[in-house]
């Protein structure tokens, strides 16, 4: 009897309350030995659901309908709010529901800041705090993880006990989030890591990560995971790489961009991922905006990434919208243009006229990096006499402001573009300024020294106005680029091989000649009024450090240099030099050789021996033609 009664009163708690209420109003004899009697009211369920499943149906609701308001309209209510006085405010009436405690708590991060130490120091928040650690388990996964970014938003202590068992929670949790959690709590702590316990949370979540990589299934969750933890996981990165490949033509723009600045950050050259994106973005319609253009050229030249067609839109696109470039991006974005050696015309002169227009908020570094990116294209604006003058009015008495390697750099440029005076080459050639570098072995150094060399070379062959300073002998022997050794291109070892038969007199021809002018000349010999090679043990080479002869050259005698120019010598897709080389022909010229040019575009023509040295011995001619007609 007592196995019927209960049987008989569970299934009666597991009726719906409209059968309850009906039930209540029958006899207890009517239940027990007669058929029911139907009631008036609709049964939301039949009697034989199980208590269980029942319960679970109705558990939201139950949740919702807290202090008699729904969850939906709760959330409307805070967010309508924005004031932190607000929302401590109303904290009281919600103290004893966590999830709603966390909410108020997320809102109050959206909408603080200033003041962040007075809010967390605040008894009503640590309040809040409290609930929240108290019914930490009843907390939803995806509000916990709000309400942790919310506290690292809050900038709160990392020693804070709140925190720590906030993080502990999460800790325990991670294998019942979902992907898409894991990528959001990945873009919430990563950043965020300091002690060894979030250090360590951080390398559970990217092995969590790594076992469920399958799992991603939108281009969000791909995004945060590459974002935040390839620098943790070079396993995660690689595997994400044919997740990027399936989902590529799903990005949107700003996705793309954060995809690749992230492969920038870890210096990660993926060549696929890098040639997928391109390619959606030029097939795509959608126009980018300039945030997006100035970060993905700085992403592209980082990673040295050139794609001519994307590149070819990003200048397209980026052209009228130079007004909404602040000077800062303006600096950065010719700058990534330069670094990949892409010239485009109309955006270069539309940079020059914003320079002279924004000329007074420019700072004086970002006018350097303007002069810096035009050098290394080997541009001169249209309106070249305003635009140098602006930049003499604006940096001649700024130059004492800028560190030495801006100093040279600035100065180096000015060479380059032929516009410099000797005012700045006084600057640069001071004890003061090269003695930064002596001794200094790193790349950076080694690179201004060679600038310098080279600055010191334009003030004795392009400037006779120029009264000195110069740099000390010392000096240009270290900043003399090295020796090519066994770093030869095939350009250059084809090059040598077909000078050895050409001149084949060992004495007649000399390799790899490193110059005072901070410039090395791939091979060297002098050929006499006939065209006959000369031996140059026996002449004085005032071009280099340590000359063997000292016998001046015949008269009607030619010094031949001979520059073989790469790939990279030129802008991308044209057959003009970069500034750097334009400068070394000038510079080798005015020295009083006879340069001989040997670019990569001609040479892969030649296929044959005999074909390469007949095209040698037809350049000789062509420039000993060239400076008779001079």
């Amino acid at each position: 009897m007592a196995a019927r009664l209960i049987q008989r009163c569970s299934r009666l708690l597991a009726s719906s309350p409209s059968f309850q209420a009906s039930s209540f109003s029958i006899p207890s004899e009517c239940v027990r030995a007669g058929p029911l009697v139907q009631s008036p009211h609709p049964q939301s369920s039949p009697l034989h659901t199980p208590v269980l499943c029942r319960y679970t149906h109705s558990l939201p609701a139950l949740q919702q309908k807290v202090n008699g308001q729904s969850e939906k309209d709760f959330l409307a209510m805070i967010q309508s709010m924005s004031e932190v006085e607000e929302l401590l405010r109303i904290s009281p009436e919600h103290s004893k529901n966590g999830n709603r405690a966390a909410a108020i708590i997320n809102q109050i991060a959206k909408v603080t800041k200033t003041n962040r130490e007075d809010v967390v120091n605040d008894k009503r928040f640590g309040e809040l705090l409290s609930t929240v650690n108290r019914q930490i388990q009843m907390i939803w996964n995806a509000r916990l993880i709000s309400l942790l970014r919310s506290l690292y938003a809050l900038r709160m202590d990392v020693k804070n006990h709140y925190l720590r068992s906030m993080e502990t929670e999460v800790r325990w949790r991670l294998r019942k989030f979902s992907i898409e959690l894991l990528g959001r709590l990945a873009r919430v702590i990563v950043p965020h890591a300091q002690t060894e316990e979030q250090k360590a949370l951080v390398l559970d979540l990217a092995r969590s990560v790594e076992l469920r990589w399958t799992e991603v299934k939108d281009t969000k969750t791909l995004v945060n995971v590459i974002y935040s933890l390839g620098q943790v996981s070079k396993t995660l990165l690689e595997r994400m790489e044919d997740k990027v490949l399936e989902y590529a033509e799903l990005f949107s723009p700003e996705e793309s961009r954060t995809i690749t600045m992230a492969l920038a950050a870890q210096n990660w050259r993926s060549l696929p991922i890098l040639r997928a994106l391109s390619f959606h973005l030029v097939q795509r319609n959608t126009e980018l905006c300039p945030a997006v253009i100035v970060d993905l050229a700085y992403a592209y030249a980082k990673l040295n990434f050139s794609q001519h067609q994307v590149l070819q839109k990003m200048a397209s696109e980026l052209l009228p919208k130079m007004s909404e470039l602040s000077s800062k991006e303006l600096s950065g974005c010719i700058r990534s243009f330069s670094t990949l050696r892409f010239f485009h015309l109309p955006l270069c002169e539309a940079i020059a006229q914003a320079c002279v227009e924004r000329s007074s908020s420019l700072t004086p570094a970002q006018l350097s990096n303007l002069i810096l990116s035009f050098a290394h294209l080997n541009f001169l604006p249209s309106q070249q006499e305003e635009f140098f003058s602006m930049v003499v009015q604006r940096l001649s008495s700024e130059l004492d402001s800028l560190s030495p390697a801006m100093l040279v750099d600035l100065v180096w440029s000015l060479c380059v573009l032929q516009l410099v005076t000797p005012a700045f080459l006084q600057k640069a050639l001071e004890p003061q300024i090269y003695s930064k570098f002596m001794g200094d072995v790193s790349s950076k150094s080694t690179n201004h020294s060679l600038k310098l060399a080279q600055i010191n070379a334009s003030a004795q062959l392009e400037c006779p106005d120029y009264q000195g300073p110069l740099l000390p002998l010392s000096l240009v022997s270290t900043a003399a680029p090295p020796a090519a050794g066994s770093t030869l291109s095939s350009l250059q070892t084809e090059l040598r091989n077909v000078l050895r038969y050409v001149l084949p007199d060992k004495d007649a021809c000399n390799f790899n000649v490193k110059t005072i002018y901070g410039h090395q000349i791939d091979a060297e010999f002098v050929l006499d009024s006939e065209n006959n090679p000369l031996a140059l043990c026996n002449f004085a080479d005032p071009h280099v450090l340590h000359g063997v002869g000292t016998k001046v050259l015949p008269e009607g005698a030619r010094r031949f240099a001979v520059k073989s120019w790469e790939f990279s010598s030129f802008c991308l897709r044209t057959k003009d030099l970069t500034g750097s080389h334009a400068l070394c022909r000038r510079h080798l010229r005015a020295a009083g050789f006879l340069v001989l040019e040997v670019p990569f575009y001609e040479w892969q023509e030649l296929k044959s021996e005999w074909q390469k040295s007949a095209f040698l011995k037809d350049q000789i001619k062509k420039v000993v033609a060239g400076a008779m007609s001079v």
